[in-house]
């Protein structure tokens, strides 16, 4: 049977007045009894009482992060239990505490989980401090280096714990600056302190800090905030669709949309063509509108909502990455490419490259349906080949697009522009970006030609197909 070898109590900010009996009576008894850090309060208080304790204050000095030190407490924690009768660990706060997490995470087989006695912590003391400041049930409470590696949406208040100096405070004020204006206030609460109002530059200039320092950062609505969250964007999206929102949005259908998704897409692209990050970002959240756009009215006909979509994705990538999440090994992009696949395969049931190529969907625009089937194919090591005997493939295979009748041999141009998709792909180049390129190049060499045919006093319409091409040469040397 296992034994029960480890108690954890609360507490608190280090009031002696707020402890319940049920905690005073634990530390009474611990053997040992273990502090987390001696630079508490309760420190005096246990000597005055003649309690005895050891602290884990060397490991804040010894380990290289908050992740590392959390964890050698818990392995020291758990160290003294198995040497003492009844061990007790002692921290500021339950909620907060990473160590006690990894002390969860890490039992001993030999014991049982450790048990909790309820008490007062730091969360009770400084939300009595800023119940006024917040809405009901809308806050997260997190210690400041949870804080830092965390996601955090501004609509919810947000109360940071241990912000013990001002390093601290200034990497909490750096982390809140990527959402809030550095002159957004911010509340901050001391030790015996009513909360204090102050622009969030101002965070890591205090004097002092230590470890009850704590800020509160109240939320605030989607219209209220300097820099947004995908959360925002969802709720500006409910807005717009609600009964007395946009009357256009609310009418809107998958169908409907459809343009606008491959219009947003499009535009998307030639922003990276144009080498424009600031465009790009511009684009990019007009085509993640879109995707919102569609999960919201998927929503509305009961088929998906925006979950879904993220859920599925997610699921998608995890699974399709065995070599990221899993235990498998790949050592090249094409060993990635051959897992894809397969992965593909099994989740679609095909079991022959036939049946994956039947996968891919006829209702494609022909050019990104000769894609997708040529990346397909690549399945097949074999079909791997040298871009240049590919080259020479379609030099040959030119000679042979007039018949013998001297008309146009339709499967010889149909074969040609399939294996010009399947050169770029051996390329490394997408043929749909390539053609669409190619095009607005000759949209642009042929305004200059007309320009430069107007500029020589000539009609283009009066100008033989030889004459204009000599220009267009000539123009698109330029280019």
């Amino acid at each position: 049977m296992k034994r029960r070898s480890l108690t954890v109590v609360s507490i608190g900010p280090g009031d002696v007045s707020l402890l319940n009996q049920a905690t005073v009576d634990t530390l009474r008894g611990a053997s040992p009894l273990i502090l987390r850090t001696d630079h508490h309060p309760m420190a005096a208080w246990l000597k005055d009482q003649d309690i005895s304790y050891v602290s884990l204050d060397d490991l804040y000095e010894s380990s290289d992060d908050f992740d590392c030190m959390n964890s050698a407490m818990a392995d020291r924690v758990w160290q003294l239990a198995a040497e003492g009768k009844h061990a007790v660990y002692a921290v500021p706060d339950l909620l907060t505490d990473r160590s006690v997490d990894e002390l969860f995470r890490h039992i001993p087989e030999s014991c049982s989980e450790p048990e909790i006695i309820p008490g007062f912590s730091y969360a009770d003391f400084y939300l009595a401090r800023c119940r006024g400041l917040i809405s009901s049930g809308n806050i997260r409470i997190v210690s400041a280096s949870e804080f830092l590696s965390s996601f955090y949406d501004p609509e919810q208040s947000l109360l940071i714990t241990e912000v013990d100096g001002a390093i601290t405070a200034g990497d909490v004020k750096a982390h809140l600056s990527s959402l809030f204006d550095e002159e957004s206030s911010v509340w901050l609460i001391q030790a015996g302190g009513r909360p204090v109002s102050l622009p969030l530059y101002e965070l890591d200039r205090k004097k002092k800090y230590d470890h009850m320092t704590a800020v509160l950062v109240p939320g605030s609505d989607f219209l209220h905030h300097c820099r947004n969250t995908i959360h925002d964007l969802l709720s500006i999206m409910e807005r717009l669709r609600a009964p007395d929102g946009c009357p256009w949005d609310s009418i809107q259908t998958h169908e409907s949309l459809r343009p606008y998704m491959v219009e947003e897409a499009w535009e998307a692209v030639n922003a990276i063509d144009d080498n424009d990050p600031d465009h790009l970002a511009d684009e990019l959240g007009d085509l993640l509108f879109q995707i919102v756009f569609h999960a919201s009215v998927g929503k509305s006909f009961g088929e998906f909502d925006f979950v879904d979509v993220v859920t599925n994705i997610c699921t998608k990538m995890i699974h399709r990455h065995p070599h990221v999440f899993g235990s498998k090994h790949v050592s090249s992009p094409d060993e990635v490419s051959d897992t894809w696949e397969e992965i593909k395969r099994q989740e679609t049931g095909s079991r022959t490259v036939s049946e994956s190529l039947n996968d891919v969907s006829s209702g494609l625009p022909s050019l990104k349906y000769a894609i997708k089937v040529n990346k397909k194919v690549q399945q097949l090591p074999s079909w791997r080949r040298n871009p240049a005997d590919i080259a020479e493939e379609i030099r040959n295979l030119s000679g042979l697009l007039l018949a013998a009748d001297g008309s146009l041999d339709e499967k010889v141009m149909g074969k040609l522009l399939f294996l010009c998709t399947h050169l770029c792909h051996r390329s490394d180049r997408d043929a749909e970006i390539i053609l669409h390129q190619a095009v607005d190049r000759f949209k642009s060499a042929f305004s200059r030609m007309e320009n430069d045919v107007k500029s020589a006093g000539k009609a283009l319409e009066t100008l033989t197909f030889e004459e204009i091409c000599l220009y267009l040469n000539k123009a698109e040397a330029g280019n």
